[in-house]
């Protein structure tokens, strides 16, 4: 079931055709893959990795294109095209089990109600107490991101946090990259 799902939202990806009347809905496909497999699989990574398997394009990233996502971090992720843009999905393993869905080549801008609707209802599929974060911008060297999220820690020292990430090189004519991610820290062991 979920592999038809992930499929279903790859497609979504994909640019489709609009009539002039009727605004694109920015973000749809990146935000159906980031639900689907950030907030319903993962962080089941075997039924993640069943999942990607069964999506036409999709495969897994080499080790060298991982270390541009993760870095010295391990995990594993995939790649598949979406019209003009690729989206990228990665895992990142514990302590900081984290799971994104990234798409290259945007203009930054995604349809922010469905975002919030999304945010809304994985709280809730979460056990609600999460908190807002204040957006937040910094630089990492010619990089600038946004980021604004919401988090809950629980008093055992688990913890699972959802952000929004837009990340732009500051030099211009470059593309944006929206990073939707998931993390889940389990509770400390006394």
């Amino acid at each position: 079931m979920s592999a038809v799902l992930l499929v279903l939202a790859l497609q979504a990806a994909a640019p489709q055709p609009q009539s002039a009347d009727r605004p694109r809905f920015r973000g749809e496909g990146q935000m159906r893959m980031f639900d689907m497999i950030c907030n319903r699989v993962f962080p089941d990574e075997a039924r993640v990795a069943a999942g990607m398997a069964k999506i036409p394009g999709a495969r897994p990233l080499t080790p060298e294109e991982l270390r541009v996502y993760l870095k010295d971090d391990p995990g594993r992720g995939w790649s598949m095209p979406a019209g003009a843009s690729r989206i990228v999905v990665t895992i990142e393993a514990p302590p900081i089990h984290a799971c994104a869905v990234r798409i290259t080549n945007t203009d930054g801008v995604i349809d922010e109600g469905k975002w919030q609707q999304l945010l809304a209802a994985a709280q809730a599929r979460s056990g609600g107490g999460f908190v807002t974060m204040p957006p937040q911008t910094f630089d990492v060297g010619d990089v600038r991101s946004q980021a604004s999220g919401v988090q809950k820690q629980g008093a055992d020292g688990a913890a699972e946090a959802i952000y929004l990430i837009r990340s732009t090189p500051k030099k211009p004519g470059y593309a944006t990259e929206i990073r939707m991610v998931r993390q889940v820290i389990a509770p400390q062991r006394q």
